[in-house]
């Protein structure tokens, strides 16, 4: 008795484990951490993030350590020739002057057989022989670079980047907007072909008992065989809209759970239902689409454009930069000696275009011409959302009329129903009249439901116009 105890609470465990109770708000911060979408987004995000951080890093100086080691096995060896040179003799200034030798009767220098000047005195110079080896040379040191005017391409380049992490935001915001949208559509969509199904049930319902009832009077012979026909056939039909209804349903149930990211055939426990009334303050004001993020993200595209062109500018102005090293250098030898160096050096530069047949005039036209285009663009798409906008609102009132209409529909034709059943229980009707008399009232039904679901997307398609859906 204690086995099949547990083993039956173990089973009301699991399936209480496996129904899933939801709202809509639970359905969208599922479906949010669920959405790929969104986690593209993310990643775009933090990308942009990134890509300013290394643009601003142009900003501070860049030092870098540096190396190079280099070993050759042979030694260079070559030899200077020596000779005979030339000597100098101080005057009576004390400036060196060429030691040359005096003809004694013309007081000129005397010249050889070469034209050239004979002197009184040479100095020996014997052959020097040399041999430069790479024995373990190295050379290590650091590295510091700091541009200090590039023609605005540094500063350009960080405010473009700025403008990409407001864009990636907005994007984020898009991307929820789309991902509610969707997991609003699954949610509405499930919730209406339940209650369609519950319909369906209910009609199958009323037509069997009415099957029934012609099959108990046709067996006493107080009704007629097409009679009864005519009762089962649209029972048939009501069978097979109810099939239809329970797969709507069940595939219904399978899109919701695909969206939310939990498993497909999860049992779902949905705590709303379909209201036919207008959520509070949905239509009140005039938000207009400043709100929408796909408004805030061509402002930011056509500032970007505008930056583009200072960039484009800055490739064709002076560019001023300087870098200073220092460095110690060591395992150069000449005639198998070494002494290691170390040394500073600086370096400025200065790069001034003059002349490039107006390439860089034609690239900025190029680029003003880039942010007229998107203007345009902008111009155009503001008008269609405006468009957007206004036709969300209407199809909001007239969802709103709808749901009214049906609803009158519907309480009139279960009225209908009632009398005309009323009618052919006394002969006062006959069949066919009640057979559509029920027909009429499930279509009134359906249509109250439909009515309904249209009404809740038709808000969430508004909020979404009017960029107030991710709030």
């Amino acid at each position: 008795m204690k086995t099949l105890l547990t083993v039956f609470l173990l089973l009301q465990v699991c399936f209480l484990q496996a129904q899933t109770a939801l709202d809509l708000q639970k359905c969208r911060s599922m479906a949010l951490e669920n959405s790929k979408k969104m986690a593209i987004a993310g990643q775009q995000a933090l990308k942009a993030n990134y890509d300013k951080k290394v643009y601003r890093a142009n900003f501070f100086p860049k030092i870098s350590a540096m190396g190079m080691y280099a070993y050759m096995q042979k030694d260079y060896s070559f030899k200077i020739d020596g000779g005979y040179l030339p000597t100098f003799v101080p005057d009576a200034s004390g400036q060196l002057k060429p030691n040359y030798l005096i003809h004694p009767v013309t007081g000129k220098p005397v010249v050889g057989a070469d034209g050239m000047p004979v002197f009184n005195q040479y100095a020996f110079m014997p052959d020097i022989a040399l041999s430069l080896g790479l024995d373990h040379a190295y050379t290590v040191g650091g590295v510091l670079e700091q541009p200090l005017y590039m023609g605005g391409k540094i500063r350009s380049a960080f405010r473009m980047a700025s403008l990409g992490v407001d864009m990636a935001r907005l994007n984020i915001k898009y991307s929820r907007a789309e991902v509610i949208t969707e997991v609003d559509e699954a949610y509405w969509q499930y919730l209406k072909v339940k209650e369609l199904v519950l319909s369906a049930s209910k009609y199958k319902e009323v037509v069997g008992e009415l099957v029934k009832n012609l099959t108990d009077a046709y067996q006493t012979g107080m009704a007629f065989r097409n009679d009864l026909l005519k009762a089962q056939v649209k029972y048939n039909e009501a069978e097979l809209m109810l099939q239809k209804a329970r797969h709507g349903e069940t595939l219904a149930g399978m899109n919701l759970c695909r969206i939310i990211g939990i498993d497909l055939y999860s049992d779902l426990q949905i705590r709303d239902s379909l209201q036919d009334g207008l959520t509070p303050g949905v239509l009140e004001g005039n938000p207009g689409i400043i709100g929408r993020p796909e408004y805030n993200l061509l402002e930011k595209e056509i500032e970007l454009k505008r930056k583009q062109v200072d960039l484009t500018r800055s490739d064709f102005l002076p560019q001023l930069g300087i870098s200073a090293s220092y460095g110690y250098t060591d395992g150069i030898t000449v005639n198998g000696t070494s002494d290691g160096i170390s040394s500073f050096m600086a370096i400025a530069s200065l790069k001034v275009p003059v002349f490039h047949w107006n390439e860089g005039r034609n690239k900025v036209k190029a680029a003003r011409s880039e942010q007229e285009i998107s203007e345009l663009k902008k111009e155009d798409m503001v008008q269609l959302m405006q468009l957007e906008a206004a036709r969300a609102r209407f199809n909001v009132e007239d969802a709103v009329s709808r749901v009214e209409m049906t609803r009158k529909s519907l309480l009139q034709a279960e009225e209908n129903r009632t009398v005309s059943k009323n009618r052919y229980e006394v002969g006062m009707e006959n069949l066919t009249n009640y057979m559509e008399a029920q027909a009429q009232w499930q279509k009134a039904w359906s249509d109250w439901i439909d009515a309904k679901a249209e009404l809740h997307l038709s808000e969430t398609h508004y909020l979404k116009a009017t960029g107030r859906l991710t709030e």
